[in-house]
């Protein structure tokens, strides 16, 4: 016979975990075969008049009803029968069938059965896979039965579906099947009420349903707790007028009689309104969405226009363009190389360069302030000094213009403040020296400013920082390289310079496509793997989901103004992107942009614009 091979220490040169991929299933397999065989078996589940063999080691590893049951000395712990109560035979058999093999077959026939004994032996997993199968069958004929069943068998993630389908549906609900609206469970009404996301009704219909609800059936027990949830800042002035001086309901109730008072109080207090947002002012939305505010178009006029991505009227066109963009009321006045900042939802515009009827255009002191929720402008106080090619951050309570060009496009060192309480800017810390067609952001409670052009035409590669409680300007590690009209956003406590221009020797301007990126805590500049794919300046910038998008700009290849958008996809660390998104409506450099809440009565699908451009024909 051969000899049996024999290894020394040094043959071999460490530990390595070895795993099987399909041990865990055949195990699985075994035990439920001598189940069906009643091999091995040490325990047989009675249910109805049905007996059922089984392992306990199994059951105790699935359920903690078994597991008690089983090691806590209880009488069945020895017992070689055990009769379970209020569990069917049907149920008892799908719930083994699913603890032995992972999977079952859910229908209508047995689903009641199922949860039963799902919820009796603890089966918690199981519980899951029925409220998914439950949800999938969710519709208007069935939702207040299935809210009913979640409740009943605690299942939270059904009963979140049935909130949702009914805030989709409550508006088609009021209108076509008001009866049936009036009979909805004050639980479910109190939850759809409290959704951010309940837009198909204005809040004054908001407030007629539950007004009806309450005097259905006489349910004014309920007034108050109901009445908290509709968001009273949203309705316009003459209607809550109309409700403190003559609804009974307001006039019963001083909690109700109180909130309609702090919604007059907010409207009253126009321009503090940013600062005085709670959940009663804050809007309804289905999603956040790219707005896109003035610019220049390419025979030099300034934009009026407000826009947001709505690609959602041409569901089925694959290719982003120009009609994916929905107009909003225009600002007051076209201007281009102003700045954005939002502050409790609203939308400031300050600054730039506008155009007089003369055709000259110079910068401007101007302001003003969007309202999502009412589609509407409002003036606010001009700074102190016109600026353009500036930066405006949103810090704290307070805006912050930063340095910029100003009317006789000399280059200014000096730093304003707006305080919304006041409706008044005041001049804070000036930076060491004169700068403008820098770029910031706000991070980490401070507000950044990189790059940027001195008076004396001297690129910049600097990196400050303000501190607002020490009014003060900081020096950090410069950049890698200058940069002028370039942008700079932060995401992930890393700050990340995009775009812009430089100089050569020859002192004539050359694209900067690198990405730079800043790791705040250690002070330090890394250059990214990953580039824009063309040059671009005098861009907007926002960011979401960890996503920074560059839309519009200029380009110094062409002297054109850009249409594109590139976004720097940042969600997933190993596999950073850059790619083309939709394209403007109109090709624009000085564009501003933020993301806002989508407008109520629209609900727009980002998938485009967070789709590679190449890859939307495949979506």
């Amino acid at each position: 016979m051969p000899s049996e091979p024999s290894f020394s220490r040094e043959m071999l040169t460490g530990q390595r975990l070895c795993q099987s991929k399909s041990h865990q299933d055949s195990v699985l397999s075994a035990l439920n075969q001598q189940r069906k065989d009643g091999l091995l078996c040490d325990v047989t589940l009675v249910a109805g008049e049905q007996k059922f063999h089984a392992h306990k080691a199994v059951l105790a590893a699935c359920s903690d009803y078994f597991r008690a049951m089983f090691s806590l000395c209880m009488v069945e712990s020895e017992a070689d029968e055990v009769t379970l109560q209020g569990v069917t035979s049907v149920g008892l058999k799908h719930a083994l069938d699913f603890a032995y093999t992972g999977q079952i077959l859910l229908e209508p026939a047995v689903i009641q059965d199922v949860l039963s004994a799902g919820s009796h032996l603890q089966l918690l997993e199981l519980l899951n896979l029925c409220s998914h199968y439950l949800i999938q069958e969710l519709s208007s004929v069935n939702y207040l039965e299935l809210y009913r069943v979640a409740d009943l068998f605690h299942l939270p993630t059904l009963e979140e579906a049935v909130v949702g389908f009914l805030v989709e549906h409550l508006s088609e609900l009021s209108q076509n099947r008001q009866d049936e609206a009036l009979q909805l469970p004050y639980r479910l009404l109190r939850e759809v009420l409290k959704s951010d996301r309940l837009t198909s009704l204005s809040e004054e219909q908001i407030w007629k349903l539950v007004v009806m609800w309450l005097e259905h059936d006489c349910r004014y027990q309920y007034t108050e707790d109901l009445l908290q949830h509709v968001r009273y800042g949203l309705m316009d002035v003459p209607t809550l007028h109309h409700l403190a001086r003559s609804h009974a309901l307001v006039q019963s109730s001083p909690t109700v009689a109180t909130l309609v008072e702090e919604a007059l109080d907010y409207h009253h207090a126009t321009f503090a309104q940013p600062l005085h947002q709670s959940d009663r002012t804050r809007p309804r939305f289905q999603s956040l969405t790219l707005y896109i505010v003035g610019g220049r178009k390419r025979e030099v006029s300034r934009v009026r226009e407000l826009r947001y991505f709505n690609p959602s009227v041409q569901e089925h066109v694959r290719v982003a363009g120009g009609s994916n963009w929905s107009e909003l009321a225009p600002m007051p006045t076209g201007r281009s190389h102003h700045c954005v900042a939002v502050m409790g939802n609203f939308l400031f515009v300050v600054g730039g360069e506008v155009e007089h009827a003369t055709g000259r255009t110079c910068a401007v002191r101007t302001a003003c302030r969007y309202d999502p929720r009412g589609n509407c402008w409002t003036e606010i106080a001009p700074m102190k000094a016109c600026r353009e090619h500036f930066v405006l951050g949103a810090l704290g309570q307070y805006l912050y213009a930063v340095g910029g060009r100003n009317e006789l496009r000399q280059v200014l060192p000096s730093v304003e403040r707006y305080c919304p309480k006041r409706n008044k800017w005041m001049f804070v810390q000036p930076f060491d020296r004169s700068l403008s067609c820098h770029a910031g952001c706000v991070a980490d409670d401070l507000l950044w400013i990189s790059g940027g052009v001195t008076n004396t035409a001297q690129y910049q590669n600097r990196l400050m920082v303000y501190d607002p409680d020490q009014d003060q300007w900081l020096a950090r590690s410069p950049m890698l390289q200058r940069r002028v009209y370039h942008v700079m956003a932060a995401v992930r406590r890393q700050l990340y310079v995009l775009g812009g221009n430089d100089l050569d020797y020859n002192n004539d301007r050359i694209l900067v496509r690198h990405i730079d990126s800043y790791n705040m805590d250690v002070d330090q500049w890394t250059r990214c793997s990953f580039s824009l794919l063309t040059g671009q300046n005098e861009s907007g910038v926002a960011v979401h989901d960890d996503r920074i998008y560059v839309v519009g700009g200029y380009s110094i290849w062409t002297n054109e103004p850009l249409a594109c958008i590139q976004v720097l996809d940042l969600s997933t660390d190993g596999k950073e992107e850059v790619f083309y998104g939709p394209t403007l409506p109109f090709a624009s450099n000085g564009i501003a942009t933020s993301f806002l809440p989508a407008p109520y009565f629209t609900c727009p699908n980002l998938q485009t614009l967070q789709v590679p451009h190449h890859r939307i024909g495949a979506v």
